[in-house]
């Protein structure tokens, strides 16, 4: 099991995608262990979404149209990960 910390890349833009809302939920708890923050509230306090941000600073946050284009864009400057791949 990786840690959502070793994700973060000051160099790369990070998106977990998410397969179902019961993986979010998992993803989210992990999250509030590595002490990862949602705007400044708790992750298990948030809705789940198909795909979350991971930002250097250990913020989450949801993912809007833009956001979307960039995680599916390929470029080298984003990276984007499975959350089975982190809780599993």
């Amino acid at each position: 099991m990786k840690t959502i910390e070793s994700l973060i890349n000051a160099n790369k833009k990070v998106y977990v995608r998410m397969s179902s809302d019961e993986i979010c939920k998992a993803f989210f708890a992990q999250a509030e262990k590595e002490e990862f923050l949602f705007g400044g509230i708790k992750p298990i306090e948030k809705e789940p979404s198909d795909i979350i941000a991971v930002l250097p600073d250990k913020t989450l946050c949801y993912v809007n149209s833009i956001g979307r284009m960039a995680a599916g864009s390929g470029a080298e400057n984003v990276c984007v990960i499975d959350a089975e791949e982190i809780l599993f």
